[in-house]
């Protein structure tokens, strides 16, 4: 338990023996945003940045026109290939006479997504580092 709750005076009080929490969490990227569009997560202000470009002074900050076009993928960019070959196969799986072709493009995707997986879980130096996997 992090903390109790008092209802009759709204307020969350600390245990009173102290204790180290350890939180384990996946960060998904954020996704793009259109003109106008606020961030899903809480917490940003007009001073904040949102996939690098500024984002607008009303509260919630959104994003402006001038800047939507500026934002980048949180992907590393060695990896946009793989995404853009699913997005093709997507597109050839709906037609009959182009599903040979979607299946070139999915494996051309999973390939990437190997590689991927064999980045994130290598400590940018090439050491490894022990992480329990998880399905994309």
């Amino acid at each position: 338990m992090i903390g109790y709750y008092d209802s009759s005076l709204d307020k969350v009080t600390s245990p009173s023996v102290a204790k180290t929490i350890t939180l384990f969490y996946i960060q998904r990227p954020d996704k793009f945003l259109i003109t106008g569009e606020n961030p899903e997560r809480d917490g940003f202000s007009a001073e904040d940045t949102y996939l690098d470009v500024a984002l607008s002074n009303t509260t919630p900050p959104a994003m402006l026109e001038a800047n939507m076009l500026s934002q980048e993928a949180e992907i590393p960019e060695q990896f946009h290939e793989a995404l853009v070959s699913r997005v093709i196969a997507n597109g050839y799986e709906r037609r009959v006479e182009t599903i040979q072709l979607a299946s070139y493009f999915l494996q051309k995707y999973e390939i990437g997504v190997k590689e991927c997986k064999k980045y994130a879980y290598r400590g940018r130096d090439g050491s490894p580092i022990a992480i329990r996997t998880q399905d994309f």
